[in-house]
């Protein structure tokens, strides 16, 4: 799981994405006692909930090289941690073993992609960072979560041809289609 929690009134930043890294900071400092302060942070993406969700809010999503420190566990919000590559962590899943929700999953399923931080830094510092407005639909299988442009994010008709942008999440497996 990555460090996480939300803006505070301390959090200081010029716009929505400024404040968000300044909590990030933050965040990973009380959760990790790891100072990030001073690094390269690079924009992600962006997550919005559905709109039938109670609570909505932007969840952003941060890379950043991990200082050569130690993390210390407070026990409080962390109890254990392990520094694991994405594909190693993504291997299994789904299994009952890790909860793992799809803002996680995509984020560590784009890592995958990269062998080293200054590529995946490189790669990020040069792309639009991506922005999934969420929507939800059961299925029989499972779920599926859907992200414009993908042709059934207005229809919900997950067999209508067209571009992809979902991540199907069965029992047996997860499946991310993005054209």
């Amino acid at each position: 799981m990555f460090p996480g929690g939300r803006v505070d009134k301390a959090d200081k930043g010029q716009g929505e994405v400024e404040r968000a890294k300044a909590a990030a900071i933050r965040e990973t400092m009380e959760e990790t006692g790891l100072d990030i302060s001073g690094a390269d942070m690079a924009t992600l993406s962006c997550w919005i909930p559905p709109v039938q969700e109670k609570r909505r809010f932007s969840t952003w999503f941060f890379i950043v090289r991990a200082p050569d420190a130690p993390v210390k566990i407070d026990q409080g919000e962390i109890h254990d941690y392990r520094w694991v590559c994405p594909h190693e962590f993504l291997a299994p899943v789904p299994t009952p073993d890790i909860t793992i929700m799809p803002p996680t999953y995509l984020s560590l399923k784009t890592l995958t992609q990269f062998s080293t931080v200054d590529a995946v830094l490189s790669h990020i510092h040069t792309s639009k960072t991506d922005i999934f407005e969420t929507r939800f639909i059961k299925t029989p299988l499972g779920f599926v979560t859907l992200w414009k442009p993908d042709v059934a994010y207005e229809t919900l008709d997950l067999e209508q041809l067209g571009p992809r942008h979902r991540l199907n999440c069965y029992s047996d497996r997860w499946d991310y289609q993005r054209d």
